[in-house]
């Protein structure tokens, strides 16, 4: 019984936590994750629009605006590109009308379509993103062999 008075004895000794949280410091918690989320989305966006820039100084920079498959591989990654660009763009603009200040069952409501909607992307444009990205990298795999050094197609593949 020794180790039931300790325990008790310690539980005891717990101060009684208050807490007295009005609405606006619940309003003001979900607006500031609002904005870490709001701010995720831009990153990404930031991340793909890079990418996007660097495939497209690579285009131009090669010369690949003649048709060929290289420029149609290049092509087909960069549109894959901005086909997410466009996804998370509409997806901050659906964020947005999102306000955390509606009652409850609207904000409830709100925040189901959009991550519903955010299931749709990620489970099914996404991997169709990827799939057609991937095969764009496929196409440009015969003119690398043929233009670089096996060491730097080696390098490029693995």
């Amino acid at each position: 019984m020794k180790t039931f008075e300790e325990l008790q004895n310690v539980w005891n000794q717990q101060t009684e936590s208050i807490t007295n949280h009005s609405a606006s410091d619940y309003l003001k918690k979900a607006e500031e994750h609002q904005n870490e989320i709001r701010k995720n989305h831009i990153w990404t966006i930031r991340i793909i629009v890079f990418t996007f820039l660097i495939l497209l100084s690579y285009f131009v920079w090669v010369g690949a605006h003649k048709l060929n498959k290289f420029s149609f591989g290049l092509g087909i990654m960069m549109f894959m590109l901005l086909a997410r660009i466009a996804l998370e763009v509409i997806s901050i603009s659906k964020f947005r009308n999102i306000k955390p200040d509606n009652t409850l069952l609207s904000y409830a409501v709100q925040l189901k379509k959009f991550y519903n909607w955010r299931k749709k992307i990620h489970f099914i444009l996404t991997p169709i993103i990827y799939i057609l990205y991937i095969s764009g990298f496929t196409i440009l795999l015969p003119p690398f062999k043929a233009n670089l050094s096996s060491g730097f197609y080696l390098y490029i593949v693995i």
